[in-house]
Parts: C-alpha cells; structure tokens; sequence
C-alpha cells in the first residue's frame, strides 16, 4: 500500500483485519491493535514480500495455508510446494525448514491521559440561510471518542538447517520489517519502535544441527472507541442579527430575532 493511499494511523481504515466477537460492536470499538492484529499485519507482510522471492518462495493454496511438502515424493524444489514456513508459533505443527516463527512476547498497557484521551469528534454540515443565501459550515459532535495506547513486543524466530541461509534469511527479515512494510505497518495502526537482533543458536536435530536467530520487535500501538452521538439536541444555532430596540409598528431585525427565540423554546418544549 502506498503512502499516498493510506490513512492516518487511528483511522482503522487501512487493515483488513475483521473480528466476530459482538463485544467489539455493542462497545463502539472500532480497533483493538494489541496481540491478534499485530500479530496477522507482521505474518501477512512477511507472506507478501517472501511470495515474490527468487530463492525463498512462499506459497499457499486456495484457502491460504502454506503448500507444505508431505511423504509423496515431490521434490524440495517443487513449484508446487513453498520454499519457506511463515506462521504463527502454535501453528508450527510440523517440522519445515526454513522456517520464520511470530509469537507475541508480552507488553502493557500505556494510559495516555486520565480520562482515556476523551474528546470529541465533528462532522461538517453546511447551513444555507434562506434570506441572503449565505453559506456557513459548522462542525457538529458527532461521536465521543476514547483511546489508550500498547507497548506490545513480538519475537520473530528463524529457522535452518543451513548456518548461511540462517543469516541471509535475519538480514531479509529485518530490512522487510525496518524499511519495506514499515510505513504499511504504521498505516495499518502498528509502530515498530525498536528491532534487536539476539544471537545465534544450534541444536541438534536427525542427526545435524538446526539453526535459530530471534529478531525481537518493540512496538506501539493502540485502541480506539468512538460512540455516537445520538439522543442529544446536536445543535442550537443562534443569528444574532441586530441589537436594536424594537420600533413598535415597524418590522425590524430585532423583530426577527424574538421569533428566532420564541421557535427554539417551543421546539425544546416539544423535544
């Protein structure tokens, strides 16, 4: 997604992530970035920027699980399997490699005011007066807005059977999250804050050894609530045309304005 078509972070009008739990409706919340999204946003870029790949090619079937090799004798190189495992870590049921792990590491809450930032949010309405034809627009509240902010931390583990291809696949991981979908990242409501590379590791495995790097990802994100505004008078707009006294037997702008008056008292009466 590029820059020139995404909205500002808050917005949640950039991802595609969908939720079922009624929770979220009945409670106005219109995004939650916290373990779930987070989590899909960095396996979902990881998946798209590995799928163009030359060497390392991602690839899933119809129903977007990856194309895994099994026992029918189709060969590593295949272009009808993936070249490399891109998942969740409780997802990680077979041994793949190589492969990129995501798992959530912990985090906390992060209150950025005392009222949980409360404002307000307007929309613009254009009134037209019906005597001099003169156009004004006025914002109008239109919803109660509440947020807090995450400091949320994700591990992202590589595996492989290659101490190499171990490093080249780090160096790839890191300049994806750092550079490529950052801005996408930020777009989609998710701030990487800080990468941090931890060293390598090998353990044995059939016989070799198994290789493994963790990229540790420090991130900023956050919640929003916007409740309308619906069973309140959203708005009593006064024109004060003229301050003079009141001619008896000649109409005047005054005039005018006490019947502005007398209509909002009859309309609150019968409100």
């Amino acid at each position: 997604m590029g820059l020139d078509v995404q909205n500002l972070p808050g917005t949640a009008f950039n991802g595609d992530h969908q939720v079922y739990s009624n929770l979220f409706e009945d409670q106005s919340i219109i995004q939650q970035v916290c373990i779930t999204q987070p989590k899909n946003l960095l396996i979902d870029a990881l998946r798209k920027h590995f799928s163009n790949d030359s060497i390392y090619t991602y690839r899933m079937d119809s129903y977007g699980f990856p194309k895994t090799r099994d026992l029918t004798g189709i060969e590593v190189d295949s272009e009808e399997t993936t070249q490399i495992l891109i998942s969740d870590i409780f997802r990680y049921e077979v041994k793949f490699y190589p492969a990129i792990i995501i798992k959530n590491s912990g985090g906390k809450y992060h209150p950025i005011s005392f009222n949980q930032n409360g404002t307000l949010k307007y929309r613009k309405d254009r009134e037209e007066d019906a005597d001099t034809g003169l156009i004004t627009e006025m914002l109008t509240p239109s919803h109660r807005v509440y947020a807090g902010a995450w400091d949320m931390n994700f591990d992202v583990t590589v595996y492989s059977e290659s101490q190499s291809e171990l490093e080249e696949l780090v160096d790839m991981v890191t300049m994806i999250l750092t550079y490529v979908v950052w801005n996408e990242l930020r777009a989609n409501g998710l701030f990487i804050n800080n990468v941090s590379i931890g060293g390598e590791n090998a353990e044995p495995y059939a016989n070799d050894y198994v290789y493994n790097q963790t990229i540790s990802i420090s991130t900023f994100s956050e919640w929003r609530v916007e409740i309308p505004i619906d069973n309140i008078i959203e708005k009593l707009l006064f024109y004060f045309d003229s301050v003079r006294t009141p001619i008896p037997g000649v109409a005047t702008d005054a005039d005018a304005l006490e019947l502005k008056y007398d209509d909002i008292l009859e309309f609150v009466e019968i409100s």
